[in-house]
């Protein structure tokens, strides 16, 4: 099975890398941004959504800010709520 993601990117970045003691640097990883949005009983709630994705999909990306994308990624759970992240 595969699962497509596709959102409007509104930005492109890298991440700093990092590292946690006694292990070694990562490096930081692409990520794109886009927005996501939930009806609630207030209205329309909008929240920025982070992506990270493989350095050879960031590449062919980093034209398409502002267009519509759509990538195969993953999902994890973070405190209760479900990410994505680029295949």
């Amino acid at each position: 099975m595969k699962l497509i993601l596709e959102f409007k990117v509104e930005n492109i970045f890298k991440a700093k890398d990092f590292e946690k003691e006694g292990e070694p640097i990562k490096i930081g990883k692409w990520k794109l941004q886009g927005f996501s949005s939930r009806e609630t009983a207030e209205g329309k709630q909008m929240s920025l959504v982070d992506v990270s994705v493989p350095d050879e999909v960031a590449y062919k990306l980093k034209e398409q800010v502002g267009k519509t994308v759509s990538i195969e990624v993953g999902t994890f759970i973070n405190n209760g709520r479900v990410g994505f992240y680029g295949l």
